[in-house]
């Protein structure tokens, strides 16, 4: 890489920018999909969790894993 190619990039990728505003993106899809399945999880009531063999204590680590399976 030659002070040419520097400097004909465009700034935000000689900053980091876009991949700090990537990187962002990604963290906003993943904390959509907690909520999401978090908020679905909390609606369910004590009989259907039974069924599931669920308690409310498991929502957090059941969101966090599915929101990790978001690209």
């Amino acid at each position: 890489m030659s002070m040419y190619d520097v400097a004909s990039a465009p700034i935000s990728s000689v900053l980091g920018l876009d991949r700090l505003l990537a990187g962002f993106a990604a963290w906003r899809r993943r904390h959509a999909a907690y909520v999401q399945t978090y908020n679905e999880l909390s609606s369910m009531g004590d009989r259907e969790l039974a069924d599931l063999n669920l308690s409310r204590a498991d929502f957090h680590h059941l969101a966090l894993t599915e929101s990790n399976k978001v690209a």
